[in-house]
């Protein structure tokens, strides 16, 4: 039978050897001499991401990598809530949207909504006219408000304005 205190010994003896020997090592390092010059003195390489974006070739100039203080259109989806997030529209589309929606006869409701916000339950909201879902089609999964001064987009399952479209 082995005794304890042996162990305890033994496992006390390895502990000293073993952060003994770091401290050795560290003291073998060379110290750096003042007045001797850096042997690199090349600037570092440039990385994989410059200023947030990728910087290898093929790679698109504009990503959601890139800090929204380096991209004005980050900052602004940065600005926007999520739930406030819709269809991406170029300016045609906004265009088509407005003049199809505002020939509508129908009158406009009276409502002050904006991005994020719920529609109440009083406010009808309309299909799209078939125009705008023929030469858009990802905006069948939305519904429309036509104001007096702007069109909004509304998810339907929710009632929650996605987006805006003003003259």
């Amino acid at each position: 039978m082995r005794s304890p205190m042996r162990d305890y010994l033994r496992e006390a003896l390895i502990s000293v050897a073993l952060f003994g020997s770091i401290g050795v090592a560290s003291a073998q390092a060379p110290t750096p001499n003042k007045d001797q010059a850096p042997k690199n003195t090349a600037a570092p390489a440039p990385g994989v991401f410059v200023d947030g974006t990728l910087n290898v070739p093929g790679a698109p100039a504009e990503s959601g990598t890139k800090p929204a203080k380096f991209s004005q259109a980050n900052d602004q989806l940065d600005k926007t809530p999520i739930m406030a997030r819709g269809p991406e529209l170029s300016d045609a589309q906004r265009k088509l949207i407005w003049d199809k929606v505002m020939a509508d006869s129908a009158a406009p409701a009276n409502v002050l909504a904006s991005p994020a916000m719920e529609l109440p339950y009083t406010v009808d909201m309309q299909d799209w006219p078939h125009d705008v879902t023929g030469q858009i089609p990802q905006m069948q999964q939305f519904k429309y408000v036509k104001t007096a001064d702007k069109v909004l987009v509304v998810r339907p399952e929710n009632r929650i304005v996605v987006g805006e479209i003003k003259r």
